[in-house]
């Protein structure tokens, strides 16, 4: 019968694996894992779906221009992101979350901004998208939106293309915020920092086509 050697080598590798294998089972015990939570113990998540919000009941959204400076746009059909220095445009958007009935508890899975562009630029622009982070009405003047405080705006992008159509931007990680603070709701700028005179135009929610109006879409946890 051939008897088994345990070398140091080989007592090593057993006391390793076992105590990966506590480890692990204990780390399983008492943790419980979600998209983007963290929770100590047991918590049961319930996966939902906001309808997607759009329109102008559930929509805010403008532009400002600064060769107009104390001009407001809040009625148009259109908005507009221009790149051009000292003559830029902005446009802004937000939505009323109140109507998707998420908890503060709760998180965002995934929140996507859809914009249409109605015109395209000549050659495809990447756009920042920039949560606002103090209020602001459809009456905004580009003068009063330099007067906002403004967040991050290192990760959210739209890029145009040259056609027209939907476009798309990420924007869970600004939405779980929101769910967690929703008096703190104050939308985003969208700007064209690129170098070149260019300009995006985007439907607003006063759009006559529905399915070119701005629009949130939003998967969550509660």
């Amino acid at each position: 019968m051939r008897r088994f050697h345990l070398t140091p080598r080989r007592i090593a590798f057993v006391v390793a694996a076992t105590l990966g294998f506590g480890t692990a089972a204990g780390f399983a015990a008492t943790l419980t894992v979600g998209s983007w939570h963290l929770w100590a113990g047991s918590q049961t998540l319930t996966k939902a779906t906001c309808p997607t919000l759009s329109g102008t009941t559930s929509t805010t959204d403008t532009y400002v221009v600064q060769a107009t400076p104390t001009t407001s746009f809040g009625s148009s059909t259109t908005m507009l992101v221009k790149s051009n220095s000292g003559s830029q445009d902005w446009s802004f958007v937000r939505f009323d979350l109140s109507s998707c009935g998420i908890p503060t508890t709760g998180g965002a899975d995934s929140a996507t901004l859809t914009l249409y562009v109605t015109t395209a630029p000549g050659t495809s622009r990447t756009l920042t998208v920039t949560p606002v982070l103090s209020t602001w009405s459809g009456t905004l003047t580009w003068n009063t939106a330099q007067t906002l405080t403004y967040g991050s705006s290192a990760t959210t992008t739209i890029v145009t293309g040259t056609t027209t159509g939907a476009k798309t931007a990420t924007v869970t990680v600004d939405v779980d915020s929101l769910i967690k603070n929703p008096s703190a709701n104050y939308g985003w700028r969208i700007s064209d920092s690129g170098s070149g005179n260019a300009t995006t135009t985007f439907a607003t929610a006063e759009n006559g086509t529905a399915s070119h109006q701005p629009q949130l879409s939003i998967n969550y946890e509660k």
